[in-house]
């Protein structure tokens, strides 16, 4: 700035400069020669000033100054910057220039684009104040919000330092930005308390919070300053708040509970908020004699009870449901955890089945009830000759086992002879013999010497270790199920027949082997009478399989061999059966059935002694060979083996059983009603009553007998025969629908081919 001597005569050359504008135009300058003053003025640096933004107008700094002053008192004591700079038409920039000199009073201050004068602090602190009484309480981000000023601001330059001048509140410590008047305060404790007062049971924080509009905060503060009724489990969010009134009925309900029952069920004192229910119950039951178990804990009376009954059932020799002595929320670990502890001493007077308390003597007459069946079962295997062959494989295993032991040692002697004779001698010692040292063998190492025959071994003890099932656990459950059903103990029939079963089972093997001994006596005295029956069963066969021979000779050698197949598997089977069940007997092996299967007719063969084996395989192999001749040399062969002979033919009883066989098979024909066998049995009797000679074969060869019968039947008989043949042939071959169809054609059929019979017989 020029000196003061200048300015003044800058002064006075503008009061000329104006004096000359106010004169007559002659005297006047120009607006652009003012201009050009005022440029060159600036450039020597004699003025200081500030161009508008329009370019139309100037001002000095100090006039700028005044003027942003002004218009900060006239807007309140805050302005906004940009705004100020459009209002005074200057450029930013300049008012940014020009600020410090506002602000350098500390009176005004710049503040986020914003001068702001303490006057307008001092006025939002009275609103701040009233806003308080209003409401109770503030926090500073509410304030931030409404005036759009700094937090930080409106903390320390208008809450703090107002505080308890123009703004009558209290800070609150924990959380300075937030403030409360006494009046807040005082009805929040009240408000508080009130809640407090009023509930009941356990309440989360949260709940109590939200329904008093609080802030946590400010509950965990002022609740330590209410002496509440209750407490609080922690000052995390999840804490409740317990009131000592539901404690103390807490503490009376699980006394009067235990006392009632004598026990106490831990999810029964979860749910009433008990988060440890066995520290409680110790807390509380400090003197009680208490059995804690997974569920539950019991107390002495019920453990006392239990023992009771316990002894009652074995004096009385009945049966005990432990549930039913029990409190029903015990679980079945529970129960049988108590049952463990209970029965140590009377292990041996009862058994336990689930939860069921039985006395031994209970068991024992269960058991006597099932002895008759035990008798018939043994009887039956006897009988069934299932016995017979289990003893005969138990000695095969023991023979075998004992076979292999022999061996195994011979083995081992001989390792060590090879051993020793390998010791002697040699050249490491110098050509002396040498001794060596005897070692005493551990344990482990005659564990490893028998490893190598232990799949063996194991295979032999398992089946010498197991036994023949002779009545089953089904069998037991059917016998018991009535006593059980009574007493409505249905649901232990299967273990208590478990139980059962293998004492039954012993005592059925000891029958039966009584029984077969008893057999084995009788046996020698049947002898003879065997002899004489089995003879006179193979000489009735043999004559049969001769006179059924004679007929199947009626038909062409080519068709022959199919009939004496037929014949031989039949009737020769039944031969070859009566000279098993013959040997059997005199070989002390049991057979139960009349009616030898032919795998059971192997069975026994294998099982007789060398004398009977070889001519019976002779025989049994005959049976294949369709061959007439072998079989009745073998048949001789049986014959001489077993002391037997076969008796001369007599022709006139030849012709009475042809007569009786044919007489048999038209009774049987009229009592069928099957379609296929009526064919059968039909085909059979006309080729009896036209030859006179008996025939066996099989449903197969009806076809054959059928073509053979054509030139011995009426042409009408023989359509009608051979049209029946048809239609049985057709219904064995079709479907269940068209079965339907053909069946009551057959039935329409039927009576015509008896009648056919019928005629036959009166023809011939």
């Amino acid at each position: 700035m020029a000196p003061s001597t200048d300015w003044d005569e800058i002064k006075r050359l503008a009061a000329d400069f104006q004096k000359a504008q106010l004169s007559s135009t002659a005297q006047r300058l120009s607006e652009r020669n003012c201009v050009e003053i005022v440029t060159k003025l600036i450039e020597l640096k004699l003025i200081d000033v500030i161009f508008t933004t329009d370019g139309k107008e100037y001002l000095t700094p100090q006039q700028l100054v005044r003027e942003i002053k002004d218009e900060l008192y006239v807007r309140g004591g805050r302005v906004n910057t940009v705004d100020l700079a459009k209002e005074l038409n200057v450029d930013l920039n300049q008012i940014n220039t020009n600020i410090s000199e506002i602000t350098r009073a500390k009176d005004v201050q710049l503040v986020s684009g914003y001068l702001i004068a303490h006057y307008y602090l001092e006025k939002i602190a009275r609103e701040i104040n009233e806003k308080l009484q209003l409401q109770g309480q503030i926090s500073v981000g509410e304030l931030t919000l409404q005036y759009d000023l700094p937090a930080e601001l409106l903390q320390h330059s208008v809450l703090e330092k107002y505080l308890d001048k123009i703004i009558i509140a209290k800070q609150d410590p924990s959380e300075p930005r937030t403030f409360y008047t006494e009046e807040y305060i005082m009805r929040t404790k009240a408000k508080i308390r009130g809640a407090l007062m009023g509930l009941l049971k356990p309440t989360p924080i949260s709940v109590i919070i939200s329904h008093c509009n609080l802030a946590e905060r400010l509950f965990l503060s002022l609740f330590d300053q209410l002496n509440a009724p209750g407490v609080l489990t922690g000052r995390q969010s999840g804490a409740l708040y317990v009131p000592s009134c539901y404690t103390k009925s807490q503490s009376e309900w699980v006394m009067n509970f235990y006392k009632q029952n004598n026990y106490l069920e831990y999810d029964a004192l979860s749910r009433l908020g008990l988060s440890d229910p066995k520290g409680y119950v110790k807390r509380v039951l400090p003197n009680e004699d208490l059995t804690f178990l997974s569920s539950c804990v019991i107390g002495a009376q019920i453990k006392q009870q239990l023992e009771t009954a316990l002894e009652e059932c074995i004096a009385s020799k009945s049966y005990l449901d432990v549930v039913n002595s029990l409190p029903s929320v015990l679980s079945d670990v529970d129960i049988q955890n108590m049952l463990d502890a209970l029965l140590k001493n009377n292990s041996r007077s009862i058994i336990l089945f689930e939860n069921t308390v039985f006395s031994n003597q209970y068991i024992e007459e269960l058991k006597q009830s099932c002895m008759p069946v035990v008798n018939k079962k043994a009887e039956a295997v006897v009988k069934s000759g299932k016995y017979q062959q289990f003893c005969v494989e138990k000695q095969l295993v023991k023979n075998e086992a004992t076979s292999a032991h022999v061996d195994h040692k011979a083995e081992r002697r001989e390792e060590r002879r090879r051993k020793a004779a390998s010791g002697k001698g040699g050249g490491g010692t110098q050509g002396r013999e040498t001794k060596t040292k005897a070692v005493k063998k551990h344990p482990r190492s005659k564990q490893v010497a028998n490893d190598s025959d232990s799949d063996e071994a194991t295979n032999v003890h398992k089946k010498q270790d197991s036994n023949l099932e002779i009545i089953t656990v089904e069998d037991i459950e059917n016998i018991i199920k009535d006593t059980l059903e009574n007493e409505g103990l249905e649901d232990l029939q299967t273990p208590i027949a478990e139980y059962l079963q293998g004492s039954l089972n012993q005592a059925a093997l000891i029958i039966a082997k009584d029984i077969v001994d008893k057999q084995l006596q009788d046996a020698s005295q049947n002898r003879k009478q065997t002899h004489s029956s089995a003879q006179d069963h193979v000489n009735v066969l043999v004559n049969d399989i001769k006179l059924y021979e004679k007929g199947l000779k009626s038909f062409p050698s080519e068709l022959q061999p199919n009939f004496i197949k037929y014949l031989l598997k039949t009737f020769g089977g039944d031969v070859l059966a009566e000279f098993c069940k013959y040997a059997a007997s005199q070989c002390n092996v049991s057979v139960q059935v009349d009616v030898l299967s032919v795998e059971q007719r192997n069975k026994i063969i294998n099982d007789l002694s060398e004398e009977y084996t070889k001519p019976l395989r002779a025989l049994n192999a005959t049976l294949s060979e369709q061959n007439m001749d072998l079989f009745y040399q073998a048949v001789d062969v049986c014959l001489s083996e077993c002391g037997m002979i076969l008796k001369k033919v007599d022709k006139k009883k030849d012709k009475l059983l042809i007569l009786n066989h044919r007489e048999k098979l038209i009774s049987e024909l009229e009592l069928c009603d099957d379609p296929a066998l009526v064919l059968h049995l039909a085909v059979l009797a006309i080729f009896t009553i036209l030859n006179q000679n008996m025939l066996h074969a099989s449903g197969r060869l009806v076809p054959t007998i059928i073509t053979y019968l054509k030139t011995q039947l009426k042409d009408e008989d023989f359509v009608n025969l051979q049209q029946y043949h048809e239609l049985v042939a057709k219904y064995l071959m079709s479907s269940e629908e068209e079965k339907l169809e053909i069946e009551v054609m057959l039935k329409e059929e039927m009576p015509k081919i008896k009648n056919m019979v019928q005629e036959i017989k009166k023809y011939k």
